[in-house]
């Protein structure tokens, strides 16, 4: 990069976490640099830095990202701090018969009737 000329990636939106509550927990303003994975598995770093152990996230394409926290560097604090990855409510029934089973929070232990729409 040449001294005088400035790189800026065109904005093309922001990524956020809130919790059940709606407190926003973390925003990222999102850039168009052709890797957008990066926001949510900084979104997933900084909720484990800062909640810790056992917490839930929900979001709309949990089966990708499982696969993509489980293979990046998080992988290993995310299992060591009992991360659970889980499909908001509509959206689970929308999607196939397994994922419901894997990532629905109807199905699964310690959500309760929470519905993880915000």
């Amino acid at each position: 990069v040449e001294e005088k000329k400035v790189m800026v990636f065109d904005q093309v939106g922001i990524f956020l976490v809130a919790c059940h509550h709606g407190f926003i927990e973390c925003v990222t303003e999102m850039a168009c640099s052709g890797k957008l994975a990066k926001y949510g598995l900084a979104a997933v770093n900084k909720v484990l830095d800062v909640c810790g152990i056992d917490q839930a996230i929900g979001h709309d394409i949990v089966c990708s990202s499982r696969k993509t926290i489980a293979t990046s560097s998080l992988g290993c604090k995310a299992k060591e701090l009992c991360l659970q990855l889980v499909v908001n409510e509509f959206h689970g029934f929308s999607h196939n018969r397994r994922c419901q089973l894997e990532n629905h929070p109807s199905y699964l232990a310690g959500l309760g009737i929470e519905d993880l729409l915000v």
